[in-house]
């Protein structure tokens, strides 16, 4: 790595990192798609503004501040290409974890300012309690990264003594951490939206975990900071939420790119004389607009009440998830219109609409934000309390 230009990078927030990076996202395009894994210039200068580090403390390379600010890093890394974006945000949430590891463990996974990570919440693994520890097998799909990846954070169903053996009432689960040495990367990821991401299925056979390697949702935060508050659950559905918003402004953009390079003299109109592009347009932008803001003031809001160490209500937590479902249903629904106005130069890959629209269809694909979330919020809104444990969590 090289440090001048790391510590150059260090001076800039996190956002106008991101602004920086836009160019290089988009100048590696191609090769992220056809090797259906981030190109390594990316992956380098990722690494020396430490975006895949966010959710860690200041002192090992994080943000530790407001989180609106790593929406707006998803939001411009997404608008330039989506796989980027992606694979910072599930950094996010794979850095968001070690808050329940002890001091030590959490210095030593995190130490490498170069390392990457990924994870996978579904339960898909067997961790059999042993001396000092758990052995682990299993195989996770669509673990985002995982060619990248230097650690892996990965659930599993605690198996031994009177535990249950199937994951139902009474499961036991964990998160475990296992370094990369440990994972068989299985070529799965045959898709077309989100081909960047490298989202293959992973497989680990009988290895050790120890037990400080270990944590769940119950385990000790050493670290009360005010970002280690934060709900994982609503915060990473802001996140999710923030890209297709990403999404949304860069099919904005290259509609109105396409409208100012399509002007011909003659009698025929142009693509920017028709009434549906204009409307779309103008629709588009007001959608993009609206649900920032109100995903923006949402979050601001858990992060005011975090740092004055309240308990979140259910209502401030329903405006999160709910701004996020609205945000990104919104945005595919709005992608969808431009695909269709901007007629049959939609299909060809060569116009950024085409990667865009697939790309929205698949990010909404995630649990995260799935219209359950939406029910979820307005069962606060009616005065019931809601049922889903990561509401809260």
């Amino acid at each position: 790595m090289n440090n001048t230009k790391s510590s150059e990078a260090l001076t800039l927030s996190p956002s106008e990192s991101a602004k920086n990076i836009q160019a290089l996202a988009i100048s590696h395009r191609e090769e992220t798609e056809s090797a259906r894994k981030l190109a390594p210039p990316i992956v380098e200068t990722l690494k020396d503004n430490q975006l895949f580090k966010l959710a860690l403390p200041k002192y090992l390379g994080g943000w530790e501040d407001n989180p609106v600010e790593t929406l707006k890093v998803y939001e411009t890394l997404a608008s330039a290409e989506t796989s980027v974006a992606w694979i910072v945000w599930n950094n996010h949430l794979a850095c968001t974890f070690g808050r329940f590891l002890s001091k030590d463990s959490l210095n030593e996974i995190y130490k490498n300012p170069n390392d990457v990570y990924a994870n996978s919440t579904r339960p898909e693994g067997v961790a059999k309690i042993v001396e000092n520890g758990y052995m682990v097998s299993g195989r996770w799909s669509l673990v985002s990264g995982c060619e990248l990846a230097d650690w892996f954070v990965l659930r599993c169903l605690v198996t031994g003594g009177d535990l249950p053996t199937k994951l139902g009432p009474g499961a036991k689960l964990k998160l475990m951490y296992v370094p990369k040495e440990k994972v068989k990367v299985i070529d799965t990821w045959n898709v077309g939206g989100l081909r960047g991401t490298g989202s293959h299925d992973i497989e680990i056979a009988e290895t050790f975990v120890k037990d400080s390697f270990a944590v769940d949702f119950e385990s000790n935060v050493e670290n009360n900071s005010a970002y280690n508050r934060l709900p994982i659950g609503a915060i990473n559905a802001s996140g999710c939420a923030a890209m297709t918003l990403g999404l949304l402004g860069g099919a904005i953009d290259e509609l109105t790119n396409m409208c100012m390079e399509r002007i011909t003299p003659g009698k025929n109109p142009d693509l920017r004389d028709r009434l549906t592009v204009q409307t779309t347009l103008a629709k588009a932008k007001t959608i993009l607009n609206a649900h920032r803001t109100q995903l923006h003031n949402s979050v601001n809001m858990l992060w005011e009440e975090s740092e004055k160490e309240n308990t979140f209500t259910d209502i401030q937590l329903a405006d999160v998830w709910a701004a996020s479902c609205e945000a990104a249903t919104s945005a595919r629904s709005m992608i969808s219109e431009i695909y269709a106005v901007a007629g049959t130069s939609s299909l060809y890959s060569r116009f950024r609409i085409e990667r865009i629209h697939r790309d929205v269809h698949a990010v909404l694909q995630h649990g995260i934000i799935q219209p359950h979330w939406m029910n979820q919020a307005g069962m606060a809104y009616v005065g019931l309390k809601p049922t889903a444990a990561m509401f809260r969590i």
